[in-house]
């Protein structure tokens, strides 16, 4: 009887904490539906640049920080791969492998930004850092928009991108 009384207070605790972990984590970050002056422009002018694959002309909107990250980029597997310009190694990073392991650009797999079609979704701001989350449209993508989340710090008075992610079915496959 001793032991079952154990067993449930034990089991009790381990609900409890994870229930109480999440309460308070999420508590630090604040979500927002308004969408910030400053990340259309930026976003859009990024999306453009991004699908052209002109390093240099969206390097502006770029923190020092993610600058920094881009420079010091390795390929899993080929560490000792040196990058001829930042440009070269952005490229690289944000390709993805296809079923065969060849490098392919977000190109290839969802096709081109529809400019104009950029839609605000969400914020959620945390530890200095904002997260702008869009949804657009991109020619290759059938099964509805695609979700971006740009990530945004301020730089000297500055709001500059320090991070940028895409979700939809297609590149989940």
């Amino acid at each position: 009887m001793k032991s079952k009384r154990i067993i449930s207070i034990f089991l009790v605790i381990c609900l409890a904490l994870p229930v109480a972990f999440l309460l308070f984590s999420t508590g630090c970050a604040q979500r927002g539906t308004v969408e910030p002056d400053y990340s259309a422009a930026i976003a859009e002018n990024f999306l453009i640049g991004f699908d052209k694959n002109d390093y240099n002309s969206i390097s502006m909107y770029l923190s020092e920080e993610f600058k920094t990250l881009i420079k010091e980029f390795k390929v899993p597997g080929a560490t000792n791969k040196t990058y001829a310009t930042e440009g070269e190694a952005f490229t690289v990073m944000t390709s993805l492998k296809d079923a065969t392991g060849k490098l392919i650009t977000m190109k290839d797999k969802i096709g081109l930004y529809q400019a104009g079609t950029l839609k605000f979704d969400r914020t959620l701001a945390e530890k200095g850092y904002t997260s702008v989350f869009y949804k657009a449209k991109y020619s290759n993508e059938p099964s509805g928009d695609v979700t971006i989340q740009i990530v945004f710090k301020d730089e000297n008075g500055k709001m500059l991108i320090s991070g940028f992610w895409f979700s939809s079915k297609t590149l989940s496959k």
